[in-house]
């Protein structure tokens, strides 16, 4: 850390001893935006300034009020009840599992507390957020739902950070981490282009999550790059990605064929099938030969095996690498350090396997 850092930290810190010493208990001292701009600094440099005054109880950090002076005969320090809350919609996705397990393993070793709890609906998740204390953090699994403005005043009132898994969330204080999907699919949409693939489909989930609903976009925009704009093919499914079956593809694709038993396009991109084999299976017995009459790209975690089954190309971010991201921002929270929340937008890879040629010549 330079030396001007240390010494503005320290400066920040003076001020707010004396301000303290000055104030009677309850009464507020400027928020932590205002410290910044009087200072001209960074969050994370009035964060530093704040911990030991925070650790040692002379202030509290309120929801929606503030940093409050506390009340040295009473010994007020805030209590917490664990480091790391764990909320998450309870989901079929294995690996939206795989995160939060792995997650959790890895905080515990670096000495933190984790509580994981699932919900099956906002309601529920409300009524059991009633029931705990405070965390210094919350890591929040929506899998593309909607996060309403009450559950997220819940969770502001029993966490002092919160994260988000998946960008789906944004404009709101609190980090989102996740992958840009419009991207992916724009790398693949170019990638099959590039393979002379002018016939392209688009197998996703019709649900209207900002996500999803923008890749479907991005899709029919990307379409009119095509000779024929019309030779596109849009393919929704009434499907959260991750809840699709093998069935569902079938019943999905199936009217699609002409009465040669083929499909209207040369290639596939197929995005929110999180187990490889459904795809496979849905493929070869609509009769599709993959990488052949058929060449198929997936969106998805590069390095997950059970989703492309090391079978289908793959374009998406690393599972290893959000791991990394979510545990850095999670331990900063915890201990009130960091930049300024914000979204966090994991970078892109393309991992080939051998299922996208191109097209046969007739």
């Amino acid at each position: 850390m330079r030396q001007s850092t240390i010494d503005k930290i320290d400066r920040i810190r003076q001020t707010l001893t004396r301000r303290i010493e000055a104030a009677e208990p309850g009464e507020k001292l400027p928020t932590v935006k205002t410290l910044m701009r009087t200072h001209r600094t960074a969050q994370r440099t009035v964060e530093q300034a704040l911990r030991p005054l925070l650790d040692e109880g002379r202030l509290r950090a309120q929801p929606g009020l503030g940093l409050i002076v506390a009340d040295p005969d009473t010994g007020e320090a805030e209590q917490w009840e664990g480091d790391l809350l764990v909320l998450y919609r309870i989901s079929d996705s294995r690996l939206a599992r795989s995160v939060l397990q792995e997650m959790e393993q890895r905080l515990k070793a670096r000495g933190h507390s984790v509580l994981q709890i699932g919900y099956s609906s906002e309601e529920q998740a409300v009524a059991l957020l009633g029931r705990l204390g405070r965390f210094k953090a919350c890591l929040i699994q929506i899998h593309f739902e909607v996060m309403s403005i009450e559950l997220l005043a819940e969770l502001q009132r029993h966490a002092r950070a919160i994260i988000v898994d998946g960008v789906s969330a944004t404009g709101i204080d609190a980090d989102a981490i996740g992958t840009n999907w419009r991207e992916a699919l724009s790398i693949a949409f170019r990638t099959l282009q590039d393979k002379g693939h002018e016939r392209i489909g688009f197998l996703t989930s019709g649900h209207e999550a900002r996500q999803i609903a923008m890749a479907r976009r991005e899709f029919e925009l990307l379409c009119r790059w095509l000779p024929d704009p019309d030779a596109g093919r849009l393919i929704a499914m009434d499907k959260l990605p991750g809840a699709t079956q093998i069935g569902d593809i079938t019943a999905a694709l199936g009217p699609l064929r002409d009465e040669s038993g083929k499909l209207p396009f040369t290639a596939l991109i197929a995005w929110g099938i999180v187990e490889g084999f459904m795809l496979e299976r849905a493929l070869t017995d609509l009769g599709q030969t993959i990488g052949d009459e058929l060449s198929v790209l997936l969106l998805g975690s590069t390095d997950f095996p059970s989703e492309h089954v090391r079978r289908f190309d793959v374009i998406g971010n690393s599972h290893r690498e959000k791991l990394d991201l979510f545990e850095r921002i999670i331990t900063e929270r915890i201990a009130m350090s960091g930049s300024a929340p914000t979204v966090h937008y994991l970078p892109i890879g393309h991992i080939v396997h051998g299922s996208v040629v191109p097209p046969d010549a007739d």
